[in-house]
């Protein structure tokens, strides 16, 4: 079995703020027997397709994902996480990322208080072990 704690960072509404915490929270991180895994997730939000028939809206999705693209790229760059575990999906936030968050087998699923808020809204949210704002690594242990 996979001794690995798995982390999954929903990076949607994320502050810079946060991003510093989790990156203090991981660095001050003492050796323990049970390593930590991030990864990330960025969910876009899926359009009706009969929107797509508008070229301006069709420009503005294109706009948002590349946005999202590169927000998520930094932000792996900056918390040092490898591309393989950087997620860029598309749906409804609460539904795609526990649905991610069960394929990857995570533990504990950081986000932003609004979207902590959103998730909580979703029976299978059941299906994660701890949510909170984390502040402390120690509160992985």
């Amino acid at each position: 079995m996979d001794k690995n704690k798995r982390v999954l960072i929903v990076t949607n509404a994320i502050t810079d703020e946060e991003i510093s915490q989790i990156r203090d929270a991981f660095a001050s991180q003492h050796p323990s027997n049970t390593p930590i895994k991030l990864s990330l997730v960025h969910v876009i939000p899926r359009l009706p397709t009969c929107y797509f028939n508008i070229p301006t809206m069709g420009t503005l999705v294109e706009k948002y994902y590349d946005e999202a693209k590169l927000s998520l790229s930094q932000i792996g760059k900056y918390l040092g996480i490898a591309k393989k575990d950087q997620w860029l999906i598309s749906g409804k936030i609460r539904t795609e990322v526990l649905r991610l968050a069960t394929k990857l087998g995570s533990t504990f699923i950081l986000a932003s208080a609004q979207q902590i808020q959103e998730l909580q809204r979703s029976l299978f949210f059941k299906n994660i072990h701890q949510y909170a704002v984390i502040k402390n690594i120690n509160q992985f242990k």
